[in-house]
């Protein structure tokens, strides 16, 4: 007899899951974005040249990260000193400290002090504050604290070896004496005559108008003379120089303009403007704009001396009855010299604006070729019927692309080639002129004269602002094309984390 079979065990009931409360679904449009984090020290370097650093050690010490941040503040210190911008400084400082294992840095610097602050792992804060005092330009030296920085977070020395180059660079003499610059000024003001269009006696003149004005400068240095002083006096000893010649010698009218002009050119504070338009795109608007100001103030009194000196000459004239009539200038244009003339002009005023920012020599030829290169566009562009402002910021932009492009590979910030090469677009005949016609209109022709003379001076001011945008903007389309720098130091870092984990090291 068969057993039935047993009957079927029922199946556990499966739990039920808890229920999860649902979020509600948003559109993709609406959806808001990540919380805003820290950036992290290292992100801080994208985009500038000191990108991908090597980390050389971890600091845990407290005296180990004081040592680091004595030796990035020296670092900037130095480079704010030889006439670098805010953004160079504060990637430089960051790169240092990034490199020297500080995870935790914040630095904050101004048009002459640097503060910086950092805190180690055991939670002690260090903190340094440093007033920079007397800024000298001295683009040599700011090369050599570049390359430094760059070998450091390239891994190619050690923090001990940074110390001891920084010490050799900080004692390093300048290179080029006092007459050797005051022959680069007066170089500089020979050249700006020479594109113009000035003849042999004019630019002799300009040469030597440029010589005398940095020797009374350099005596007037030494009772602190605020540089307000020094641009109007420079101003009025230009014009004053010119306007005897022009009298008692074979100067004419438009040679006459020309000296003046070179003069003008010799003593805008170029370098100046080009670091404070820097710093206020780049993020710094408390230091750009003391700087702005600042050589605002130093071209207002450029302008005072010019006006002073215009007016002094024409009541003397008058007073005298020498019998002057004054200089027809109203069609006078920025290089109206022939384009082989405009160009050889160009290439002796890049080579004597490097001597006079004390270039190393090995940098004066990139200059002077890079300074033709961005008059010829903006003489060409010129010629071709564009605005003076768009095609002097055509022109900068194509300098600050080049400038930065082959800085870079000479171990070099691009400032150290833009700002010798874009002297020769300065300019000086445009303030000149509006300046001209600001003091001897003729009182019958009403306001005519006076609004000429205003468009003059404020074209000229649209073009320095040309000039110092466009010089950023070309500086960052440039930066992807820093992929080899990029590339060296990546390939480094990857070198080295290989060697040190085959021996059995811990990378940090």
């Amino acid at each position: 007899m068969t057993t039935p079979p047993p009957p079927p065990r029922p199946r556990p009931r499966p739990r039920p899951r808890p229920r999860q409360e649902s979020k509600p679904r948003r559109r993709p449009s609406l959806r808001g974005d990540q919380p805003t984090q820290t950036i992290p020290l290292r992100g801080s370097l994208r985009g500038t040249p000191y990108r991908d650093p090597r980390v050389t050690r971890a600091v845990a010490e407290e005296q180990a990260a004081a040592n680091a941040l004595d030796l990035a503040l020296r670092a900037a210190e130095l480079m704010l000193r030889c006439g670098s911008g805010a953004s160079g400084v504060e990637t430089a400082t960051i790169a240092v400290g990034v490199a020297a294992g500080l995870e935790d840095l914040d630095v904050d610097l101004t048009m002459q002090s640097l503060h910086m602050q950092c805190r180690t792992a055991s939670g002690q804060t260090i903190s340094r504050l440093r007033v920079v005092r007397q800024p000298r330009q001295d683009f040599a030296r700011l090369a050599l604290v570049h390359s430094l920085v760059d070998d450091l977070v390239s891994g190619d020395i050690d923090l001990e070896q940074a110390d001891a180059r920084l010490k050799e660079i900080s004692a390093t003499p300048r290179t080029w004496s006092r007459w050797v610059i005051a022959l680069g000024e007066g170089g500089v003001a020979g050249g700006i005559a020479l594109i113009l269009g000035a003849s042999i006696f004019g630019v002799v003149l300009a040469m030597l108008s440029a010589g005398v004005i940095m020797g009374l400068a350099s005596w007037l240095n030494r009772i602190d003379l605020p540089d307000f002083y020094l641009g109007a006096l420079g101003g009025a000893v230009a014009t004053v120089l010119a306007f005897v010649a022009y009298v008692f010698g074979p100067l004419d009218g438009p040679d006459f303009a020309f000296v003046v002009a070179g003069g003008i050119v010799a003593l805008l504070p170029s370098r100046t403007l080009t670091s404070a338009t820097e710093d206020v795109l780049s993020g710094f608007p408390v230091t750009g704009t003391a700087r702005l100001f600042a050589v605002m103030f130093h071209t207002f009194g450029l302008i005072v001396g010019v006006a002073g000196g215009l007016g002094v000459c024409l009541q003397l004239a008058a007073v005298l009855q020498l019998g002057y009539e004054p200089p027809s200038i109203d069609k006078l244009a920025w290089a109206s010299a022939p384009l082989p003339i405009v160009i050889g002009g160009a290439v002796f005023i890049g080579f004597a604006g490097a001597v006079t920012l004390q270039e190393s020599p090995r940098m004066l030829l990139p200059a002077a070729l890079l300074c033709s290169v961005g008059v010829a566009v903006a003489a060409t562009a010129t010629s071709a019927g564009v605005g003076r402002v768009t095609a002097t910021g055509l022109a900068a932009v194509i300098i600050g692309f080049f400038a930065r492009l082959i800085a870079l590979r000479m171990d070099a910030p691009a400032i150290t080639l833009f700002v010798p090469a874009s002297f020769g677009l300065y300019p000086g005949l445009g303030i000149f002129i509006g300046l001209y016609h600001l003091t001897s209109s003729d009182p019958a022709a009403g306001v005519s004269g006076l609004d000429q003379g205003l468009l003059s001076v404020l074209g000229s001011l649209g073009v320095i602002m040309a000039i110092a945008t466009g010089a950023t903007l070309g500086d960052r389309l440039a930066a992807p094309f820093d992929a080899p720098v990029a590339q060296r130091r990546r390939q480094s870092v990857e070198s080295e984390s290989e060697r040190r984990t085959d021996e059995g090291w811990e990378i940090v």
